[in-house]
């Protein structure tokens, strides 16, 4: 499973579901708004996105787009921990 965030103009993105190729994304705010809030709810969020990766590369899910690397942000614009 690939995930990515993208900018929205908030200052935690928008978590994506890349597909295996790395040409065309969906959104998982259905599922989780950000990737820090599918880590903090890991068990819940897991197997969701891992139907919504399955469905997105069998071009199966809902609001597949072509994806832009350009407005891809950092995936943890504000982790809450960095350790070196």
């Amino acid at each position: 499973m690939k995930l990515g965030t993208q900018k929205n103009g908030t200052r935690d993105g928008e978590l994506l579901v890349v597909s295996k190729n790395g040409k065309s994304a969906v959104s998982a705010k259905s599922i989780t708004p950000t990737l820090q809030a599918a880590l903090d709810d890991w068990k819940t969020c897991h197997p969701k996105l891992e139907e919504l990766y399955k469905d997105l590369n069998s071009g199966k899910a809902d609001g597949i787009f072509e994806l832009d690397v350009n407005k891809m942000h950092s995936p943890l614009p504000r982790a809450y921990h960095w350790a070196d």
